[in-house]
């Protein structure tokens, strides 16, 4: 059988590996909607009280300006309230949910960053992999919980089925100039991709959850949030994203796509251990060369001299692209 250097539910022979896998038919069907959609759903698998806990712990003190955070948060969401919410740690970490990424992905989950949210978003139509992606590639996903009822009034998520097939797109497809971005290009990107939602007709379709229900989906599907319609109402959730072990992960947004400059995320720390995160390629650790602006080229340690080469072509590119 021919291997892919990507997770086997995103293979390109994932029909071949699901038939090599003993499976009862409860799971074959369960691995076969992720492949075909992007995305799974999965009620029940979490804690009524658990859920409280981490509503309880959201509403008195994520969003209270006296309660000190040192982190993001602003009056939609919260970033990393994990740091001090021991609910919010626990919701990240459920065994029921590692073990049920640890089988789609082949690989232990880590979790490294939760969102925590009081209202929609109304987030344009977007893909996780222009913040988070790695190497290999494909080797990070979102867990969303509902940690109330969700309707069509308070902005319910969105994902369109399927469209994590589609190229990772980055600024690479969208600008002709080898220039590093920052988020305030952000907005480009995102009229980029509402043109691939509207060429590629890709169906907007509304997750509109019970209290607890789970949704997983790959890092690569295009979701966003739907408009609020009636206003004041919240929408209470818990987003968890997730990296693989023995990968290097990297933000496609802040890199430089055209000359290959990665702005790694080398100082993540796993929500589970409290530890930083160990880079590596499928075993490997490989040599990351600074390239200065916090970007980084990746080169085997068996060949120091492409460090010397590396650094003569970077010179002479921002040489090229000053003039």
């Amino acid at each position: 059988m021919i291997a892919a250097n990507l997770p086997w539910v995103e293979s390109p022979f994932f029909d071949d590996l699901l038939a090599s896998k003993s499976l009862s038919d409860e799971k074959a069907k369960f691995v076969r909607e992720y492949n075909e959609n992007g995305f799974v759903v999965l009620p029940g698998v979490l804690p009524e009280e658990l859920i409280d806990r981490v509503r309880l712990d959201a509403e008195t003190r994520a969003f209270d300006p006296n309660f000190p955070i040192k982190t993001q948060r602003d009056k939609t969401r919260v970033q990393d309230f994990w740091k001090v919410s021991p609910a919010t740690k626990e919701l990240a970490c459920y065994p029921k949910v590692l073990e049920t990424l640890d089988f789609l992905y082949g690989r232990p989950a880590v979790p490294f960053q939760t969102l925590t949210f009081r209202v929609g978003t109304q987030q344009r139509a977007h893909s996780d992999t222009i913040h988070f992606s790695s190497l290999p590639a494909r080797y990070m996903c979102g867990v969303w919980v509902a940690l109330e009822d969700i309707t069509e009034e308070n902005g319910p998520v969105f994902y369109c089925p399927g469209s994590h097939k589609l190229t990772e797109y980055d600024f690479s497809h969208i600008r002709e100039s080898a220039e590093t971005t920052t988020y305030d290009n952000y907005i480009e990107y995102e009229d980029f991709i509402e043109n691939i939602v509207s060429e590629k007709k890709l169906e907007k379709k509304k997750f509109l959850a019970k209290k607890g229900d789970l949704l997983i989906w790959s890092s690569n599907i295009i979701h966003g949030g739907s408009p609020v319609t009636k206003p004041g109402t919240t929408r209470w959730s818990q987003v968890t994203h997730y990296f693989f072990e023995d990968c290097y992960y990297y933000t496609p947004m802040l890199s430089n796509m055209a000359t290959r400059e990665l702005y790694l995320r080398n100082q993540l720390v796993n929500i589970k251990t409290g530890k930083k995160i160990k880079l590596s390629y499928n075993g490997s650790e490989l040599k990351a060369i600074p390239t200065g602006g916090k970007l980084y080229m990746l080169t085997n340690n068996k060949a120091p001299q492409f460090s010397i080469f590396a650094g003569i072509v970077k010179t002479g590119l921002r040489k090229i692209f000053k003039k």
